[in-house]
This record gives C-alpha cells, sequence and structure tokens, in this order.
C-alpha cells in the first residue's frame, strides 16, 4: 500500500471515529467489485462521500477487487483509489514499490454517484 492510499485510509477512519458517537443513524451494508481497465483492483480504497458536507464520508478498502462497507442512505459520490506493485521498481530489500494507477477523475476529481436506498450490491466497472 503506498502512502497516498495510506494517508486516505487513516484519515477516513479518524473522521470515521469521531463522528461515530454523534448519533445512530441507520447503516447499510454495500459491497461490490471494483474493476479498472477490466482487472480487478489488488489493493485500493473506496468512500462514499454524501452532499451535505456536515455529513463524514464512509467506506472500505478494497482487497482483491472486493469491498464491504457501512453507508448512510441517501446520494453518494464515490471516491475510488487504487494501487498495484510495479514490476519495474523494487526497494532496497527487494519488496516491490506499489503506485497509485486509478485515474483522478475516479479519486479526488470522482463525478460517479449511487444512490444508496438499503443493503445492496455496487460493482464498479472504471475504465
Amino acid at each position: 500500500m503506498n502512502s497516498r492510499t495510506l494517508i486516505f485510509l487513516l484519515s477516513l477512519s479518524v473522521i470515521s471515529l469521531t463522528f461515530a458517537g454523534c448519533g445512530k443513524e441507520k447503516l447499510y451494508t454495500v459491497s461490490g467489485t471494483v474493476t479498472y481497465k477490466g482487472e480487478l483492483i489488488p489493493d485500493g480504497s473506496i468512500s462514499f462521500v454524501p452532499g451535505d458536507p456536515k455529513l463524514s464520508p464512509q467506506g472500505a478498502s478494497i482487497r482483491d477487487g472486493k469491498y464491504t462497507a457501512q453507508v448512510r442512505k441517501g446520494t453518494m459520490t464515490v471516491r475510488i483509489t487504487g494501487s498495484k506493485p510495479d514490476p519495474n521498481e523494487k526497494m532496497y530489500d527487494g519488496t516491490p514499490v506499489w503506485t497509485d494507477f486509478v485515474p483522478e477523475k475516479y479519486s479526488t476529481q470522482s463525478t460517479l454517484t449511487v444512490e444508496i436506498k438499503g443493503n445492496q450490491t455496487e460493482n464498479f466497472d472504471l475504465e
């Protein structure tokens, strides 16, 4: 996992923990698969960002193209990150260097949206 993905996940965790005690709203299980150019994203994150800036985003890790998240009801912007080992880059100890490969149009600049109505499956096939 690269540093950008790690920072994103840590920030998401802090935000989620901060607001965890702020009410007992109903959360729904949203799960599915995420692919980019037909291949499962091996490692990444997915976040569901509500339109109301007062509400915190919710999300989960993507592992081997699969995710399961607890998400509130409503229309959400979906942000997806993905990284994979670069076969041409190795660290000093031979460990592969992970690089981001999902374009910003699906992450920081995402216009993907989904309507959360209850427990549901949402698959994302990115091109």
